[in-house]
């Protein structure tokens, strides 16, 4: 039950997220605010760290990809534009895909140019061994992958920018799954190279003064916070998260334009919440309510892919026998 309701929360934050940022052609609709409980407050928005639902669903309106996920009329997931107003895959006689993405003119929240570079130093830093990012592998089907975890040389990576509005990266195969799945992720959103190193250069003077305390995580301001999403942050308190449809933003924006992520850490924090009309959405189940909707069929189900790994203890006598780990693999299935 338990394991469900984790996956219901999982679902309904992302599909809060997609519904939000699906274009249709419309501005931000006028004066229109909306708040929401996703859950509690945001604890890593790098995008290459974070791992929380929340903090992703929070990372995904703040920035843009070069792709964005939308559903098509069976349901089903699809890649469309994003950053990138175009893709061009060719097959080489090696084997390997090149992909040429073709920007469209769009800014960073402080007025400055997204670029093509942008996404190489973001790639670069997410295949960085050094960062030890959980997401690193999403990276693995990029020419040169291999190289750079087992050097730390990032240059080895084939992403490169062969000017501002033109991205090129060389794929060791064909893969169906690499623009909805990898060129949609969290992990592979643009970050600014010159924040970073602003923040490692502060971090480093800090560090020389051995009464400064630890600096903060570079995204720690939220208020300054550059991005380059629909949204930026207009407002930050302990209790909530306020985003405003950003002025910079020149893609369709078809959301409302003042969204509010509310913090709750308890699923019946989240249910008083809106019990209270204090929100319009909640991602949080309790026990309770879910309880209710199954006996009553009610949940609206969402497949998703997932991977499940299970470990034996061959010294286990009873386990040494294969056949007898693949009849047991075969009852868990």
């Amino acid at each position: 039950m338990k394991i469900w309701k984790r996956c219901a929360g999982l679902v309904l934050a992302l599909a809060c997220c997609l519904g939000l940022l699906s274009g249709c052609g419309q501005e931000a609709a006028e004066g229109m605010k909306l708040s929401v409980c996703v859950g509690s407050a945001p604890q890593e928005l790098d995008p290459i760290y974070a791992t929380d639902p929340v903090d992703q669903t929070i990372l995904m309106h703040l920035y843009e990809n070069l792709m964005r996920t939308a559903v098509d009329v069976s349901g089903g997931t699809t890649a469309s534009s994003g950053v990138a107003k175009s893709v061009q895959q060719e097959e080489n006689t090696d084997g390997t895909v090149t992909c040429t993405f073709k920007l469209r003119g769009t800014k960073w929240s402080d007025g400055q140019a997204v670029t093509a570079s942008d996404f190489v130093y973001a790639w670069q830093r997410l295949a960085d061994p050094a960062n030890d990012s959980p997401y690193a592998s999403l990276l693995s089907v990029v020419v040169g992958y291999d190289t750079v975890r087992s050097t730390g040389d990032v240059t080895a990576l084939k992403v490169s920018a062969k000017n501002d509005s033109t991205l090129v990266v060389e794929l060791n195969g064909k893969y169906d799954w690499f623009l909805t799945v990898v060129c949609t992720a969290p992990a592979t959103l643009p970050v600014r190279q010159d924040v970073i190193e602003n923040w490692q250069t502060k971090t480093a003077e800090a560090s020389d003064q051995a009464e400064e305390e630890p600096a903060e995580p570079w995204w720690e301001d939220l208020s300054g916070l550059v991005t380059n999403g629909p949204y930026q942050v207009s407002g930050e308190t302990g209790e909530a998260l306020t985003l405003t449809a950003a002025q910079t933003y020149s893609g369709t924006q078809s959301g409302p334009s003042e969204l509010t992520f509310r913090y709750a850490d308890t699923p019946e924090e989240a249910q008083s919440l809106y019990e209270n009309k204090e929100v319009d959405f909640v991602a949080q189940v309790t026990d309770d309510q879910l309880t209710k909707l199954v006996e009553e069929e009610s949940p609206s189900l969402i497949q998703e892919l997932g991977v499940y790994t299970i470990f034996f203890n061959c010294q286990q006598d009873q386990l040494a026998d294969p056949q007898v780990r693949g009849a047991l693999a075969l009852s868990l299935d």
